[in-house]
């Protein structure tokens, strides 16, 4: 059985790739069995619900499959719950299986519609000494397929200092939980404020910390960081704006983070 768990992977992957898992999708449904009379009279039952008879085939190991589709929206658990039913159906049958779903266009003839300015999270993290102390790297490696980089070439520098733990030079977890808060702050208000951006980068070496966001509004994103670091409402930092159009900056850090696996 398809478990829960494995449905909202699915959906989260979608959802990282730019696709609108909330809209309406085409959903197809599979069935095998050795012989196509118990497939055909599921089938007659499913077209009075609703779905779609697409075919019924035998593949090359003489097994039957029954394909149905029906364009609907669904979440995690609406899913999970129908193919539950799909399951019971195959047992009323007496049918070898029920295989499964996939996910399409409404339109069978197109690729699922997906936001190409939506990135993906693949973090990866390297750890290595530098100048005799801990030095931690940690980045997102989906922009090597985003599209956009000639537009979001403007690299926000954000660089805050923390108290650095003995001998290491590390922050404390105190200290980590609060400088994530604070990246999330500095990211939650250039957005709330209409600027675009993205989070790439980060390190932490000698009780600094520098995190680096790309944007596509060199403009007004000074303009409200400006106002923050003036506020006195966060911890103390200062930033730069570093116009990057070839990303040689991404692209050193990610050699080295790909250099650490």
């Amino acid at each position: 059985m398809i478990g829960l768990d494995k449905i909202e992977e699915l959906f989260n992957n979608m959802k990282s790739n730019g696709v609108n898992t909330d809209s309406e999708m085409l959903y197809g449904y599979f069935f095998t069995n050795q012989t196509s009379d118990q497939l055909e009279k599921l089938a007659d039952q499913l077209k009075g619900e609703n779905y779609k008879f697409v075919d019924i085939h035998q593949d090359e190991d003489k097994l039957f499959w029954l394909h149905v589709e029906r364009v609907e929206k669904h979440n995690p658990k609406s899913l999970f719950a129908l193919n539950e039913e799909l399951y019971k159906q195959a047992e009323k049958y007496k049918l070898d299986s029920y295989d499964g779903f996939d996910i399409g266009n409404t339109d069978p003839n197109k690729p699922i519609d997906r936001d190409t300015y939506a990135v993906p999270e693949e973090f990866k993290t390297a750890d290595f000494d530098q100048d005799g102390h801990p030095f931690l790297l940690i980045g997102n490696a989906a922009f090597e397929q985003f599209p956009h980089k000639e537009e979001f070439c403007h690299f926000i520098k954000i660089t805050t200092q923390y108290k650095a733990e003995e001998n290491s030079l590390l922050p404390s977890e105190k200290e980590l939980d609060e400088m994530n808060d604070f990246e999330f702050f500095i990211e939650n208000n250039l957005t709330k404020n209409g600027v675009r951006n993205y989070y790439v980068f980060r390190d932490t070496h000698k009780g600094l910390r520098h995190f680096y966001l790309v944007t596509n509004d060199k403009d007004e994103a000074p303009n409200i960081l400006e106002f923050l670091k003036t506020s006195g409402d966060q911890r103390k930092f200062d930033f730069e704006i570093l116009t990057d159009k070839n990303w040689t900056l991404y692209n050193d850090i990610l050699g080295k983070l790909k250099d650490a696996e």
